[in-house]
């Protein structure tokens, strides 16, 4: 799909619902429909879609990386992969005074989650913006822990991208992986962990089944597979 016609359905869309702004995000093919998508969708996305779907998922991957790595504190980085706008960070600076760092494709995404702020303090210390579709520019062994929702889904991102996430963590560090459970299934993200594993790369904790929303918008995915990983 080109950019021009991602920016043509969301506004078409923009009065019908959750569930139809969900399907334009799905239905997105390649990284410069993505970048169209986004760019208009930005300003509101955390209230057409954050509040109005009851999006609850980035709870629930925030939870699971504490519970694998309680004890996050000053000298620890995080990276957010796929921030968009930066509820991930929101929920993750609530409960942890760690260095949080975003990453995105949509450079109007990391404005809004770069405008964010908790107690007067940003968010996030650094936004890059980037394709996960391909290398990024970002120095291995920086983060000891990493942290991902909404990102691999449908329309979006593939289990190709997971060794660039890796090369990124250093020795020990925790990783909490949401990813849409028919895209796991479909793409074959259980086959790319158990590579990597072979691979002595990391270690899988834990597989853990966590809802999206507080109730699926229309007939779309409900649940995600949240992957806690430890980098060897």
């Amino acid at each position: 799909m080109s950019g021009e016609a991602a920016e043509g359905i969301v506004e078409d869309s923009a009065d019908d619902g959750v569930s139809d702004l969900l399907s334009t995000a799905y239905s997105v093919d390649g990284p410069d429909a993505n970048r169209a998508l986004y760019a208009q969708w930005a300003a509101t996305y955390d209230a057409d879609f954050v509040a109005a779907s009851g999006y609850v998922y980035h709870e629930h991957v925030v939870d699971l990386l504490l519970r694998t790595r309680p004890s996050l504190g000053l000298d620890d980085a995080v990276l957010d992969v796929g921030c968009g706008t930066g509820v991930v960070g929101e929920a993750l600076r609530a409960r942890t005074p760690a260095a949080i760092d975003g990453i995105d494709i949509s450079p109007e995404m990391l404005e809004r989650a770069g405008a964010k702020r908790l107690d007067g303090d940003a968010v996030y210390r650094d936004l890059i913006v980037a394709d996960l579709t391909g290398p990024i520019d970002v120095a291995s062994d920086r983060y000891t822990a990493l942290i991902s929702t909404g990102t691999f889904t449908h329309g979006h991102v593939g289990p190709d991208a997971l060794g660039e996430l890796v090369r990124v963590c250093a020795p020990g560090a925790s990783c909490a992986i949401g990813i849409n459970a028919s895209h796991f299934v479909e793409h074959g993200f259980d086959t790319a962990l158990k590579r990597l594993e072979d691979d002595g790369v990391l270690t899988t904790v834990d597989l853990a089944s966590v809802p999206i929303y507080t109730a699926a918008p229309g007939d779309h995915d409900s649940v995600a597979n949240v992957a806690l990983l430890t980098i060897t």
